[in-house]
């Protein structure tokens, strides 16, 4: 069953006739898109377009890209990619361009969701363009203006082995050059990017027409394992595809095309660079393109006079060179170009190493006359030396500003130079043994020390063997410094480690005097997993006892005050919280602050309780948990409850008052007492007390408990005292005998 793409339907467009000769050339593109959420892949094609031989109504808007399965020529799906981008192509020396060539980059491009269950298949996939025509003007096929191009690029399944596979094919870089000048040496860079770092390998293909033709010039594309390719003129092949003394060739390391073209005439040829993954092919993507040659004005090379030594020395192609440390590493280059206001440029590069630390100075020079001759120096840096007796070959490249490529002269000379002495750095640990026990949850500390007596600059490092240190929770952040590095090393194991697991940490001292030459020190610590232990926490409180016992009193409130301690043996972390049992500490105005920390943690409760938490009720208990828990692996707790038992003040219902007063001063019934009243608690409280005579006028009246009725200024008689409290009222009647 044909599988379609997510989201994507064929969209078969109305075509004029749009036939005319435009194509220069061009690849396909296929990227991963990782980590872009809705898109797992861009699609998309790069199109070099002739801007003078096409018209218009060629340049199309949008281009059908079409999938296939490679095993048995299956579509599988296609898109179709905007165009997202249109520019000249640029030239290595923007001076070169010519007016008899004007050639477009055009870029169309789709983001898209592949689903992988739909791109399994062993063989892999492939995508095709199909898209006539070809320049008419093209010397070395035959019909040029009546064939179309057909562009591919093949990739790997999505899945490989139930797992996914992602993989962007290699991308060219852009073209900078379309021409180049009869019988003069050519090249032009073809080298292509791979963002997985997968091998490459560059070759000559012959180009591929495809399906498409002057009468269907943008059909659906069709599968297939054997497209028809272009047919060649007489005496040329896919050797000679461009002609001359020396051929169309590529470098199948870099891609670099290189030729001398005897023939005047416009060129196509394909350069398929094909990726490799652990020694297995993957994938490849052929780029199509065109090279007119032209005839120029006949342009001379700069050329190298002469290479001196700091002794006036002269030292000429392919010279041997042996210096000691205390030689002069400065050379005196001379140069010399035959035309005027030329810009000439000197490189250095090391043929037979990855070596830069050499430069020089200056750069670049213009000048000023007909056969100028300038100076340049060529010198070695410190760290620049050779080992194991092989000479490092340098070639000096002098390089004008020529078009469509520079023109250069190159000398070449062998160095060999004696190397510094450079006493090697030494790394070293505050450890006893290499051989340490890593307790889970117990913290592991020490010193890494690293010298150098020189002194260098120097690099202080770790890494796992077989492992990424964060994996377990390592933290060593290199440290630099000149001469002596001092880092702490500290680990807490983490609980998921197994018993008897050894974990190897590489601690690295590296000299970094000469990044080349560097020197590296290591000593290698090896943690063996133990079984975790743990001394469980300890809390306390400093109260007297586990109960405590309070009456409540209304008139002066009492307070509940003592501190919680949690202990614990282990450096693990420490919680210290409280719970009452069947209420919130904070509903019962309770303060106490949960606390973390180590070792040993405290925290103070205080209470001052109220009639209102006594909930209608003459007594109640609470109940609180102090609890003190560690985070270790084997994590433990203790409890320490306090229990708070609290009272309502006691009150005697039954008045027991005096029925009679005898104002006298002897000290005895005198006044009637305020104090014999029953005493306030949370049910009950004294409002007022009143006193009438027995005409019922009112002659005394106190809301102040403390407040006694002393009759020294109302005559004998017989009074009512009516006392009011919150929760009932009492009355009876006093004789007062004067």
């Amino acid at each position: 069953m044909r599988k379609y793409l997510l989201a994507l339907a064929l969209i078969v467009t109305s075509f004029f006739d749009a036939s005319a000769s435009h194509i220069v050339g061009g690849e396909l593109v296929f990227k991963s898109l990782k980590g872009s959420g809705a898109s797992s892949h861009r699609i998309g094609l790069n199109l070099y377009f002739d801007e003078i031989n096409g018209i218009p109504q060629a340049e199309d808007l949008t281009v059908n890209l079409y999938i296939f399965r490679k095993s048995d020529n299956e579509r599988i799906g296609s898109v179709q990619a905007p165009k997202v981008g249109r520019k000249n192509i640029t030239y290595a020396n923007p001076q070169c361009g010519t007016s008899g060539l004007r050639t477009l980059f055009i870029s169309y491009a789709v983001d898209v969701l592949l689903n992988p269950r739909d791109y399994s298949d062993p063989g892999g996939y492939y995508i095709v363009w199909d898209r006539c025509c070809r320049n008419r003007v093209i010397d070395n096929i035959r019909t040029p203006g009546d064939v179309g191009s057909l562009f591919q690029i093949f990739f790997p399944p999505l899945v490989k082995n139930n797992n996914q596979f992602l993989d962007s094919s290699p991308e060219f870089s852009e073209i900078q050059g379309d021409y180049a000048c009869l019988n003069a040496d050519y090249y032009l860079d073809f080298n292509a990017n791979d963002a997985d770092g997968d091998s490459l390998v560059y070759s000559l293909t012959t180009p591929v027409t495809g399906f498409s033709n002057r009468a269907v010039p943008n059909p659906q594309a069709l599968g297939s394992s054997n497209y028809p390719v272009v047919s060649w003129v007489d005496g040329i092949s896919l050797t000679n595809m461009i002609p001359g003394s020396r051929p169309l060739r590529v470098d199948s390391q870099t891609g670099r095309l290189s030729f001398t073209a005897n023939k005047l005439g416009l060129y196509v040829f394909s350069v398929t660079v094909s990726e490799y993954r652990n020694g297995e092919k993957i994938g490849s993507v052929t780029r199509d393109f065109q090279i007119k040659v032209i005839d120029c004005f006949e342009a001379l090379p700069p050329k190298i006079l002469a290479l001196e030594n700091s002794r006036k020395q002269s030292l000429n192609n392919n010279s041997i060179i042996r210096l000691a440390r205390t030689d002069s590493a400065c050379f005196t280059i001379q140069v010399t170009d035959p035309n005027f206001n030329q810009l000439i440029r000197i490189k250095g590069r090391a043929a037979n190493s990855q070596r830069k630390d050499f430069y020089i100075l200056p750069a670049e020079f213009r000048t000023r006359k007909s056969n100028d001759t300038l100076t340049f120096q060529f010198c070695l840096e410190d760290c620049f030396e050779t080992e194991d007796n092989r000479p490092i070959k340098i070639e000096l490249i002098a390089e004008d500003e020529s078009c469509p490529v520079p023109l250069t002269d190159t000398l070449t000379i062998f160095i060999y130079r004696e190397k510094a002495a450079n006493s090697p750095p030494v790394v070293s640990t505050s450890l006893t043994n290499v051989y340490i026990n890593a307790v889970p949850d117990q913290l592991l500390s020490f010193d890494v020390l690293g010298l150098d007596t020189d002194p260098d600059s120097i690099l202080l490092s770790a890494q796992g063997k077989g492992f990424e240190l964060t994996k377990y929770g390592f933290v060593f952040p290199p440290k630099a410094g000149r001469g002596s590095v001092l880092q702490k090393f500290s680990w807490k194991p983490p609980c998921t480690l197994n018993v008897s697991d050894t974990l190897a940490v590489e601690f690295r001292l590296t000299d970094l005097r000469c990044e080349a030459n560097a020197q590296t020190d290591i000593i290698t610590v090896y943690f063996v997993v133990q079984n975790p232990v743990n001394n469980p926490p300890r809390v306390r409180t400093t109260s007297i006892s586990d109960t405590i016992s309070v009456t409540l009193d209304t008139a002066d409130p009492v307070s509940v005050l003592f501190d919680v301690i949690a202990n614990d043996l282990d450096t693990t972390q420490l919680s210290l919280f409280g719970l009452g049992r069947g209420f919130s500490l904070g509903e019962m105005q309770m303060d106490f602050l949960d606390k973390l920390g180590a070792r040993e943690i405290s925290s103070s409760f205080a209470w001052i309780p109220d009639c209102g938490m006594l909930g209608g009720k003459s007594e109640r208990l609470f109940a609180i948990d102090f609890i003190s828990e560690d985070k270790s692996c084997l994590a433990a707790r203790d409890t320490a409850t306090v229990y708070l038992l609290i009272k309502d003040v006691a009150s005697d219902a039954v008045l027991n008052l005096p029925n009679v007063l005898t104002p006298n001063q002897d000290g005895k019934n005198d006044c009637f007492l305020a104090s014999d009243l029953p005493p306030d608690n949370c049910i009950q409280r004294f409002e007022e007390m009143a006193i009438y005579n027995r005409w019922g006028n009112r002659v005394f009246l106190s809301r102040d408990r403390s407040q006694n009725w002393c009759p020294t200024e109302v005559p004998s008689g017989t009074y009512f005292y009516q006392i009011r409290y919150s929760s009932a009222s009492y009355k009876g009647t006093i004789s007062l005998i004067k």
